[in-house]
C-alpha cells in the first residue's frame, strides 16, 4: 500500500524565533513537512505560487499587512490551502473576522506541541480545530450576542433618540418620564450593549441596523 503523503506546510509569523520553534515542534514527524516560511506577509501569496502548499499557519498580528487581509488574500487565489491562525490573544472579534475570512482553525501561540499537532492533524484531515481558550471566547461572545437582542422596545426608543443627540431632559419630555428613568435606561443600555459611551453605543447600532 502507498504511503500518504506528508500534509506540506508554509509559516507566516513576523517573528522568526516563532518560525523556528514551529518548525522544531514539527521535525521528525513523518505526516508532515514543512516546504516554506517567511516574516513578510506580503510575499505569502507570491511564495505560493512557487510552493505547493496544503496548511499555511498564519500569525494574526503582523505589521504591513494583518492575519486577515493575509488570509482572505491566500483564500481568495489558493481556496484549497487550509489557514491555522496563531495569535498571542483570544479577542472575540478577532477570532469572528479570521473565522469569517475563510480559517480552518485557531490556537494561541502559549499552546504546547500537542495542541498544535492535534490542530494541524483535524485540519489536514477537513475538520475545524480551535483552542479551549478560543471556544470559551466565542462561547461568551455568542452569550453577549444572544443578551444584545433582549432590548427592549424603549431602550431602542431611547438609542434612537440618542442618534438625535437628544438630551436626557429632551428625553424625558419626549416619553413623559423622569430624567432618572431616562439615565437608569441609559445605563441599562450600555450594559446590554457592552459599550462605554455614546459614539461606541451609536457604532453598534448602526452595525445592528438599530438606527
Amino acid at each position: 500500500m502507498e504511503n500518504k503523503k506528508p500534509t506540506r506546510i508554509f509559516i507566516v509569523d513576523d517573528h522568526q524565533m516563532v518560525i523556528d520553534g514551529i518548525s522544531l515542534m514539527i521535525e521528525g514527524l513523518a505526516e508532515f513537512c514543512i516546504v516554506g516560511a517567511t516574516t513578510l506577509p506580503l510575499l505569502v501569496t507570491q511564495l505560493l505560487e512557487q510552493t505547493p502548499t496544503d496548511i499555511l499557519i498564519s500569525d494574526v498580528g503582523m505589521p504591513d499587512m494583518s492575519g486577515v487581509e493575509l488570509c482572505r488574500a491566500v483564500k481568495n487565489k489558493f481556496p484549497q490551502v487550509k489557514i491555522l491562525a496563531l495569535s498571542m490573544f483570544g479577542d472575540s472579534q478577532i477570532i469572528a473576522e479570521m473565522i469569517d475570512a475563510g480559517i480552518s482553525g485557531y490556537i494561541l501561540k502559549n499552546a504546547g506541541r500537542k495542541e498544535l499537532i492535534e490542530a494541524l492533524t483535524k485540519i489536514a484531515d477537513g475538520q475545524n480545530y480551535f483552542g479551549q481558550e478560543i471556544t470559551l471566547q466565542l462561547m461568551k461572545s455568542f452569550k453577549r450576542n444572544q443578551e444584545e437582542i433582549r432590548l427592549t422596545d424603549r431602550e431602542v426608543e431611547i438609542i434612537r433618540m440618542i442618534e438625535k443627540d437628544m438630551t436626557t431632559r429632551d428625553i424625558a419630555d419626549k416619553l413623559f418620564i423622569s430624567e432618572r428613568t431616562v439615565e437608569t435606561h441609559r445605563k441599562n443600555i450600555l450594559h446590554k450593549t457592552n459599550t462605554q459611551t455614546v459614539v461606541g453605543l451609536l457604532k453598534y447600532a448602526y452595525e445592528r441596523k438599530i438606527i
